[in-house]
């Protein structure tokens, strides 16, 4: 990852239009076919309304001032992530999803579920980082689930 990233809470208010401008750039970005596709996908427009819903907690990775990656945790733990085009591949998301672990912990969260698609290379890369249990659900969906409970020690 870039040294000039670095990752923030991004609730604030006065972050609002960093986000929207963030969010727009998803909505524009041009869609790939066909191999190309899998490796760098288009989020969808699903997505991109969870990121910019309410509830939870969000955090962004943020470059020269401009936010790269968005990602928020909705009340019951999921996560939604996206990383802008330029900025995928050089490891954004899972440093995004190594902060956004843990303030979920300090927000004494006990899981996160990603949820995706079997093509997703860049989710499937992000959540064997963080350590996911992998549970393939049907219809092409994958979920990725962080337990966020500490280990028990044994005596």
């Amino acid at each position: 990852m870039a040294d000039e990233i670095c990752i923030a809470a991004a609730d604030h208010p006065s972050l609002e239009a960093d986000i929207d401008a963030f969010v727009e750039r998803l909505r524009t970005e041009e869609r790939y076919f066909g191999p190309s596709a899998r490796s760098n996908p288009k989020p969808s427009r699903s997505l991109i309304a969870a990121l910019h819903g309410r509830g939870g907690f969000r955090m962004a990775a943020v470059e020269c001032g401009q936010i790269v990656a968005l990602a928020r945790v909705d009340g019951a733990g999921e996560l939604f992530m996206a990383v802008d085009v330029e900025h995928r591949d050089r490891g954004v998301g899972t440093e995004l999803g190594r902060a956004v672990a843990q303030r979920a912990r300090q927000l004494h969260y006990t899981r996160i579920v990603i949820r995706s698609t079997r093509r997703s290379q860049a989710i499937h890369r992000v959540g064997e980082q963080l350590g996911c249990v992998v549970v393939d659900g049907h219809r092409g969906r994958t979920d990725f689930i962080l337990d966020l409970l500490p280990a028990e020690r044994t005596a």
